[in-house]
């Protein structure tokens, strides 16, 4: 019987049922699943590509979440650097107050960076 101390940087990837570096994880992860995203940090990340120079760290958009109910549809009244969010009825019951302004569709996701490792191409 063969004994090996157990890694804390290895994981259980979901999708292989196998066990993986979460170095390799990182480089090649497509699905981002909730073990990567409560394992992968940005320190062990920083370590790694310190060791090794052809890695560098990126970042990505992963949605997070969807914002908005579809009960009540929501706007963006855009004013200079600010804007105000007002629902789809409000703009209907005054609509001079909005004839010169403008009105953005309040995006249905929110997101987040997510971040992993991609190889530096000479």
């Amino acid at each position: 019987m063969r004994r090996t101390q157990a890694s804390s940087n290895l994981i259980i990837c979901p999708k292989t049922k196998q066990f993986t570096s979460l170095v390799v994880c990182a480089a090649s992860c497509k699905d981002r699943c909730e073990i990567y995203l409560n394992s992968i940090t940005l320190e062990i990340l920083t370590k790694y590509v310190e060791n090794h120079p052809e890695y560098k760290i990126v970042g990505e958009l992963m949605v997070t979440k969807k914002t908005a109910e579809k009960k009540e549809k929501k706007f963006w009244i855009v004013t200079g650097d600010t804007f105000a969010e007002v629902t789809e009825k409000e703009i209907m019951d005054n609509p001079k107050q909005y004839l010169k302004k403008q009105i953005w569709e309040k995006p249905p996701f929110r997101y987040k960076v997510v971040i992993s490792l991609k190889k530096i191409k000479d």
